[in-house]
């Protein structure tokens, strides 16, 4: 298994979002944008005093095992669920694990002799579970019986649950990549090296600056642009692919790019902290007239990125749904923002004004996706833009609509959704996110029906 990492180390998918309650210092820009690239750019700095309890309890590494084995849906998952559950003593952990393959397997007899255990039974994650394996079988997909049973249940919340382990983050690659890509070749085997970066240095691949000038997918190179730019500046597969994939994307981008390609090229070869000169904002000016932040949708890259995954990695739903949150490209709005706030002192009042209309511009192409991390940007974009434009009525609806996305994120961490180690249930999770994500959150805050 392989993750993403900060340039500071830790594991992006470890990571926490602010609470809104601390909406404040986020509002009056106290709170500084995190230093460097990729992920850790783009993500809000957080204080993690402490690992959350569940951490804690599925920290040794033959659950930890076991429980990404389950993710994956791999056939190996019953063998090392074995392992623990074969201990003198099984708990509540090893019995969960138990009563998951057994539902995944259609097993439900089984399932619910494992979750009549007493450390499990009387416990609300075990009372979902049955519940859960009572209506799978009468319903059309994992999601909507496990939906319909949370809601029916009262929708219990799950976010402090120890029973539970820690969530399947849109970002973590849970495939042996290597020994899946060594048979390929062509666009799948470049596309299982964008996931693992390591396998696009020699000698696991050769031949890979013509493989970058042969690709016609600008998500996929898109989502290769974000992991060189999450890499170390010194890094040599960083100094050998950045350009010529930039080089690329420009050519694919043609004489009417989208925003996000605009972007590319503008801010290409410039410090995360350059200062914008008059020239720069001049150039803004022009990209941010474009009248689509991307092309394809996310919805049709996830598509194409399942049916090419498909047979070659398991759970190739959620790998699809790593690459397509890659091609969202947010970290470039990060980019605007860091170099807007090391302007602001080289800008007068007018500059200043003019700089924050361009990024409430650029914030508005990001709002009209349909993602969270792009409607999150955009509200980032246009929050700072209205403060540059001493903008107070631009200003309160975006920390307005910012509250109201951290409702919606949190409806879907009280179901603890991405948590449950159902491998069919995580699958069945990726295809209505990439569609339209803020509809599929929103009906767990209840303002619609499931997607």
């Amino acid at each position: 298994m392989s993750t993403s990492t900060t340039e500071e180390g830790k594991v992006e998918g470890g990571r926490q979002r602010w609470p809104r309650r601390r909406v404040l210092g986020w509002a009056l820009g106290l709170v500084p944008l995190a230093a460097g690239g990729g992920w850790a750019a783009y993500e809000w700095l957080e204080e993690r005093a402490r690992k959350p309890k569940y951490e804690v309890a599925w920290s040794n590494p033959h659950y930890e095992a076991a429980l990404w084995a389950c993710y994956a849906g791999d056939p190996k998952a019953a063998s090392l669920v074995g392992i623990v559950f074969d201990w003198p003593e099984p708990n509540a952990l090893c019995r969960l694990l138990r009563a998951c393959l057994f539902m995944e397997a259609g097993e439900w007899t089984q399932a619910r002799t494992n979750l009549a255990f007493p450390g499990l039974r009387d416990s609300p994650e075990g009372r979902l579970l049955l519940a859960l394996a009572e209506r799978r079988p009468r319903a059309p997909d994992w999601r909507h019986a496990f939906f319909e049973v949370w809601q029916s249940l009262g929708k219990p919340d799950f976010r402090n649950s120890t029973l539970l382990p820690p969530p399947l983050e849109s970002n973590l690659v849970i495939a042996d990549i290597r020994a899946a890509m060594k048979p390929q070749a062509g666009e799948r085997r470049f596309a299982m090296g964008v996931l693992d970066t390591d396998t696009l240095s020699y000698p696991y691949q050769e031949g890979v600056l013509e493989n970058v000038h042969a690709r016609t997918s600008v998500p996929l190179l898109m989502a290769l642009y974000m992991q060189l730019l999450a890499l170390h500046e010194l890094l040599p597969l960083r100094k050998q692919l950045l350009s010529p994939v930039v080089e690329r994307l420009g050519q694919l981008a043609g004489p009417a790019p989208t925003l996000q390609l605009g972007l590319v090229s503008f801010l290409a070869g410039s410090a995360f902290t350059a200062p914008f000169s008059r020239g720069d904002l001049e150039a803004l000016e022009k990209l941010v007239a474009l009248p689509e932040w991307k092309q394809p949708s996310s919805e049709s890259f996830f598509r194409e990125m399942r049916t090419l995954l498909d047979g070659l990695l398991p759970a190739p739903g959620h790998h699809a749904w790593v690459m397509t949150s890659l091609a969202q490209g947010v970290f470039l709005g990060s980019w605007l923002l860091q170099r807007a706030r090391a302007s602001k002192a080289h800008l007068n009042e007018d500059e200043q004004r003019w700089l924050g209309r361009l990024l409430w511009d650029a914030g508005a192409r990001l709002r009209e996706q349909r993602s969270d991390r792009e409607l999150d940007m955009g509200l980032r974009l246009q929050k700072n833009g209205a403060e540059l434009m001493q903008h107070p009525q631009g200003w309160e609806q975006s920390i307005a609509a910012w509250m109201e996305l951290g409702r919606w994120e949190d409806a879907v961490k009280q179901a603890a959704l991405y948590r449950w180690p159902l491998a069919s249930l995580q699958e069945a999770c990726c295809e209505p996110r990439a569609r339209d994500e803020l509809v599929w959150m929103k009906a767990f805050a209840g303002a619609n029906a499931l997607p």
